[in-house]
Parts: C-alpha cells; structure tokens; sequence
C-alpha cells in the first residue's frame, strides 16, 4: 500500500507542474531543492535522498511550489513513506493488484563499503614490506660502505686557510640553492550556505570533493547534544555527545548528514572550517554537506 501510494504522489507531482508549464529547474529555484532530488520523487527513485527526514519535507515543498495541498496528498499515512521504498520492479498482476519486487542486489556504494577492510588490510601489509625492504638493504649498504673504508688510506695534504674558507662558502651557497620552499595546503573553502527555514536544515554544496576523505568534528557544550551524523546510507555517530567528537568521512561519500538537538550546544567543523549551525534556540536543526556539486 505504501509503494502504491508513494508513486501516486510521484504521478500527481509530475502531473501539477505540467499543467502549470514549470519546469524542474523552476521547481528547484523556487524550493532550493536540487534537481536530481525532484526527479528522484518524480520516478519514485527514494534511495538517494540523503535521509529519511527528507522524504516528507521535499514532498511537501515540492507540492506547494505546484499548487497542491501537501495534506491532502500525502494522506492519513504520511509517516510510513521512506526512502527505503523502491519500485523500480513493480508490475500488475493479471488481478489488476500493482505489486512491487524488491532488488536484493548490493548497491556499488555498499559493496565499496564491505571491500575497504580488505583494502586497507592489503595496503598496511604493502607498506610494512617496503619497511622492510628499506632497512634491510640500507643495512647491508651501510656494512659494505664499513668495509671499504677500512681498506682506504687516508692522505693529508695541507691546504692554505683561506682556501678551506672558500670551499666551505660555496658548499653552504651551493646547499641553499637546492633548498626547495615548502608547499603550503590551501584550506577548503566551504563557501556561503543555503539557510531552508521550512526544512530546518544549512546546506552547503561543494564541488569535486567526494573523491576525497574529510573529517568532522563535533563539540558540545553544557549539558551536551543528540548528534545523527550519517554519510550516504551509513550511520557513522548516533550518540549523545558531552565533548568533542571527530569523525572520519570514507572517501566516495556524496553526501554528509548530520542532525542535531539542543542545537545552541552544538559547535561542528568541516576539514577544520566551521560550519554554520544555527544559533537561535531551535530544538532539531540539520547540516546537509553535498559533495559532488
């Protein structure tokens, strides 16, 4: 019955914005909901909606942004539509009853997530083999270096002071010359975000960043906050937190989630960069940090 219901508002959506002749990018400049969001309820395609939380809310904007009263189409069961749905196998039976499979195969995303134990593994292994390569030739380098200067007679000749002073002062300018500065890492730059009052959320979109891993850190004040960080579909911290916090982001996330309550004791940083939350005394607040913009 959910499934069913859930491509009806998908149907009806795509419906109103036709006749009003709006496109999805006027529907996205009016709602600051992303495009590829829009489509995905419009085909009923969930799962990629950052989380749950969502689903309703970009519903109910969408369907005001198309002259629909968000009540009426989401019913008596609003609660039980998830992104977790998935009709991608629906088909009707010769009763005339739409029933929907379900895709039991792993998503590249999840199988990503099992293989990187297995990778990490293998790349700790490589790097204590070339440990020990390393030290076992520069030993062996290093006794046979002994030896030949066991062999070697040494003659002294002498040399005019001035001329000692001299070598010394090329060596020292010839040393500098080779002195390469060092490279200095430019911060990221998390740019201006978007505030989305109706869906208590700052969202900031940063481009060409999911290939890369990121850390967040969380630090709470006074009596704490609830904090539900999540990256993709992973739950990475659910907890209660009364200090600081730091999370690893794994690369290949999308998109960073994190949901905060007793938001005034909330402080959060993206790769050190402080993250706006909000400071006005708001029970539940959300940071939604798009990483392939």
């Amino acid at each position: 019955m959910t499934e069913t219901l859930t491509n009806q508002i998908g149907e009806q959506l795509k419906t109103a914005r036709l006749k009003k002749n709006l496109t999805l990018d006027d529907i996205q400049a009016s709602t600051k909901i992303q495009r590829r969001y829009l489509e995905a309820i419009e085909n009923n395609n969930l799962g990629i909606l950052p989380g749950d939380f969502y689903v309703r809310a970009f519903i109910r904007q969408y369907a005001m942004a198309v002259g629909l009263n968000p009540e009426d189409l989401l019913g008596e069961t609003p609660a039980s539509i998830s992104r977790t749905n998935d009709l991608s196998r629906a088909h009707r039976d010769n009763d005339g009853v739409v029933r929907a499979g379900l895709d039991s195969s792993p998503s590249v995303q999840s199988r990503l997530s099992n293989m990187l134990p297995t990778i990490w593994m293998g790349a700790l292994i490589v790097v204590v083999l070339i440990a020990v390569w390393f030290v076992l030739t520069h030993l062996t380098t290093g006794g046979q270096q002994s030896n030949d200067n066991g062999n070697v007679s040494v003659s002294t000749t002498n040399v005019p002071d001035d001329s000692s002073k001299q070598a010394s002062s090329t060596a020292k300018a010839s040393s500098s010359s080779k002195k390469k500065p060092k490279k200095t890492e430019s911060k990221l730059d998390l740019g201006t975000p978007e505030q989305n009052v109706a869906l208590q959320t700052t969202i900031y979109n940063l481009s060409g960043q999911a290939d890369k891993q990121h850390v967040v850190k969380i630090s709470a004040q006074g009596a704490g906050t609830n904090v539900r960080l999540t990256a993709g579909d992973t739950v990475l911290l659910n907890e209660m937190v009364t200090g600081d916090k730091t999370i690893n982001i794994p690369k290949g996330t999308t998109a960073v989630n994190a949901q905060f309550t007793n938001v005034t004791n909330a402080v959060m940083t993206f790769d050190k960069q402080k993250v706006t939350v909000v400071d006005t005394a708001t029970p539940f607040w959300n940071v939604l940090v798009n990483l392939d913009n």
